[in-house]
C-alpha cells in the first residue's frame, strides 16, 4: 500500500501512538502536540500515519490548495520516509514536498539527507514562545515587576480567589466563561472555530491528555488554561482563557498553571503570536527564553 494511502484522520485512539513518536522528539513545537493535532483536525483536515518507525502529519496548506506535512517524527528511516512519500506525491503530479513549521534542528537534519533541492520559507508570525517554567512560576527579577503588580492588585481586589484543578465539578463554569470571553472579542469564523476547539478540549480534557486548571472568585471560574506535555523537557500550554472584567486575572491564571506544571519541563511553550500586534506584546511582556522560529521548507530528492 503506498504511504499517502496510510494517513487517516486523527482521532483520540490515535494518541497513544502520537505521544510515543513526539515524546523523545528533539522539537519543541506546539504543532506535535496531540490536544492542537486532535483540536484542529475538523479546521485543518489533520491526518496522521505511522510508517518505518515515524509518525507524519498532513493537514491543508492554508496558502495553497495542496497538502502540506509536519516534519516526520520517531526513531526510524527519515531519509527512506521521505522518499516513500516523494514517491507518493510524483505520481499525483506534485513535484517537491512541502514541511511547515520546520524549526533550526529539525533544517538541520534535513540537509543531512543532502536533498537535490531545498528552499527555506520563514515566517516570524510562527514563532512559538518559549520560557522557562520557573521564571513563569515565580516572576522574579525587575523585568516581570509589572507582572507581580498586576497579581497583587488581583489579589487585593478579590482575596476570595482560590486555584482548583478542572473537573467534571466546574467544567461548565469554564464553559461559560469561554462564552463570556467569546461575547468580549470581536466574532469571526477563525474565533468561532476556535471556541468548538476549546469547548471541545474541556469535554474531553481527560481523553486527550490535558492538565486544566482555573481561578475563582467565589464560586464564579475567571480565568483557566490547559495544556499537555509536547516533548521530554517541554510543556505546551494550549489554551488560556480569562475574563478581563477581573484585573490580573490573565497574569494569575498564568503564574499559577506554571506552578503546577511538574518541574521535570523546564520549558513552557506559550505558542504563537500568529502577527496579532496585542498578543505578540503580551507574549513578549514576560521575557521569553527564546523565540522558536519556524519556517515553511520546499524540498526534493534525486529519484532514487
Amino acid at each position: 500500500m503506498p504511504l499517502i494511502d496510510t494517513f487517516h484522520k486523527v482521532t483520540l485512539e490515535d494518541r497513544d501512538a502520537v505521544l510515543r513518536h513526539v515524546q523523545n522528539s528533539p522539537y519543541q513545537n506546539c504543532d506535535y502536540s496531540f490536544s492542537n493535532l486532535y483540536g484542529w483536525a475538523e479546521v485543518y483536515g489533520t491526518e496522521v500515519a505511522f510508517h518505518k518507525g515515524m509518525m507524519l502529519v498532513r493537514f491543508k496548506n492554508p496558502s495553497q490548495e495542496r497538502q502540506a506535512y509536519l516534519m516526520p517524527v520517531g526513531d526510524g528511516d527519515l531519509k527512506g520516509v521521505l522518499l516513500d512519500l516523494q514517491k507518493d506525491l510524483l505520481e499525483k503530479g506534485e513535484e517537491h514536498i512541502i514541511l511547515m513549521s520546520v524549526t533550526a534542528n529539525a533544517l538541520d537534519a534535513l540537509k543531512a539527507l543532502s536533498p537535490s533541492q531545498i528552499k527555506e520559507l520563514p515566517n516570524r508570525d510562527f514563532c512559538d514562545y518559549i520560557y522557562l517554567r520557573e521564571s513563569l512560576a515565580t516572576l522574579a527579577g525587575k523585568k516581570l515587576q509589572s507582572k507581580r503588580n498586576h497579581i497583587h492588585k488581583f489579589e487585593r481586589l478579590y482575596p476570595d480567589w482560590s486555584y482548583e484543578e478542572i473537573t467534571a465539578d466546574n467544567v461548565e463554569k469554564c464553559i461559560a466563561l469561554e462564552g463570556v470571553w467569546l461575547d468580549n472579542t470581536k466574532t469571526d469564523r477563525e474565533k468561532l472555530a476556535e471556541r468548538r476547539v476549546v469547548l471541545n478540549a474541556l469535554k474531553h480534557k481527560d481523553a486527550i491528555g490535558l492538565t486544566g486548571g482555573c481561578i475563582k472568585v467565589g464560586e464564579r471560574v475567571v480565568a483557566f488554561s490547559l495544556g499537555m506535555p509536547v516533548s521530554t523537557d517541554t510543556f505546551d500550554v494550549n489554551i488560556e482563557k480569562a475574563d478581563t472584567e477581573y484585573e490580573g486575572a490573565f497574569s494569575i491564571i498564568n503564574r499559577e498553571f506554571a506552578r503546577r506544571v511538574p518541574e521535570r519541563y523546564t520549558y513552557l511553550n506559550r505558542e504563537e503570536d500568529l502577527g496579532v500586534e496585542g498578543l505578540r506584546k503580551a507574549k513578549l511582556s514576560y521575557n521569553p527564553e527564546y523565540l522558536l522560529c519556524k519556517s515553511t521548507v520546499i524540498l526534493s530528492f534525486d529519484a532514487a
